[in-house]
């Protein structure tokens, strides 16, 4: 990057690079040392979404087994497995979550590390070059941007996953003519992220060069407010700043109202694939014989179908949002 570009606050930093899958892979290099942890935290998750899922069958069995044949201890005993489920559901989720949270800050130290150790070793013409709070930045703001991604985002994009493939499994079992008709709309879903997925990365990036433009000024404002206050450039250095500010502002409320999209894209779809599943039930089931208890359990499937995919739609905002963060951190580390 050309000094020239880089050397005053108000010079918005920017990376020609297109969507790199690379940092995410080079992110992930990082859980290599705890291996351990990852498996059993995965083991967990895998324990949990088979758990959470065992609800919905229960209730199939209730409705079109037991009422009928009025079998009361049947009843009281898938209410004592419904109950087990859930305790059990509940302490593996509490141990899940303690090991996500320090497996994300271990990684969180270890990258604020490299890039620390990496910025001691640069030349001096690395500092001269651009203001030293669009240094800062890399190492505090940035790096505390990517905790959330790492402290729950990856392992919950793979218990989504996980909890997806039990879900679509359970659908076709329950009935495949019914599972084919609600993923219908999955190809409505895939072009809408893919429209949204490159504005909402261009305006994560202006946010991300806007907030460096503001800490820089920051920093250059209170290492050198003696000169400010010596040339009475109070009214006039706010003045700066408050633009700074808006900036800021401006660009961060463009970039959320792209990473809204995303949710309500989904929700959106997820009505209409409810809508589908009632009126084929009700009015075109073509003489197909659909149990109550199996339409209920199936409505419910798909609800939930739809929660992995909410899941995994924050997870890829996360990205998004995180990519414009991990772009600057490894052009830090890759500088000669």
């Amino acid at each position: 990057m050309a000094a020239k570009e880089v050397n005053k606050y108000n010079v918005d930093e920017s990376l020609e690079n297109e969507f790199n899958f690379g940092h995410l892979k080079r992110l992930l290099k990082y859980l290599s040392p705890h291996k351990k942890t990852v498996a059993l935290t995965l083991l967990f998750m895998v324990c949990i979404s088979a758990l959470s899922l065992a609800g919905p069958y229960l209730i199939k069995i209730a409705i079109d087994t037991m009422i009928p044949t009025k079998n009361i201890t049947g009843l009281v005993i898938l209410a004592s497995i419904y109950f087990c489920v859930f305790v059990a559901s509940a302490i593996l989720l509490k141990f899940r979550m303690r090991l996500m949270v320090k497996l994300g800050q271990q990684i969180i130290h270890d990258i604020r590390t490299d890039v620390f150790k990496k910025l001691q070793e640069l030349p001096f013409t690395y500092y001269d070059s651009r203001p030293h709070g669009k240094i800062l930045i890399r190492v505090v703001n940035y790096i505390n941007s990517l905790s959330d991604l790492l402290s729950t985002g990856l392992i919950d994009m793979i218990t989504n996953l996980i909890t997806l493939f039990f879900i679509i499994g359970l659908m076709f079992s329950l009935n495949v003519t019914l599972a084919l008709l609600s993923f219908t709309v999955l190809p409505f879903l895939f072009v809408g992220i893919m429209v949204i997925k490159k504005f909402q990365r261009k305006a994560w990036q202006l946010n991300s060069a806007k907030n460096s433009n503001l800490t820089a000024y920051m920093h250059e404002s209170i290492a050198g407010m003696k000169i400010t206050q010596s040339f009475v450039r109070e009214k006039k250095n706010f003045g700066i700043f408050k633009k700074l500010s808006h900036e800021v502002k401006d660009s961060w409320m463009g970039a959320v109202r792209w990473q809204f999209m995303t949710p309500i894209l989904i929700d959106i779809l997820a009505f209409v694939a409810t809508g589908l599943i009632y009126f084929f039930s009700l009015y075109f089931n073509f003489g197909i014989v659909i149990q109550t208890g199996v339409l209920i359990a199936f409505i419910s499937y798909n609800e939930r179908f739809w929660q992995p995919i909410v899941g995994l739609g924050n997870f890829y905002n996360s990205i998004i949002t995180a990519m414009a963060y991990l772009e600057r951190i490894f052009e830090t580390l890759d500088e000669k």
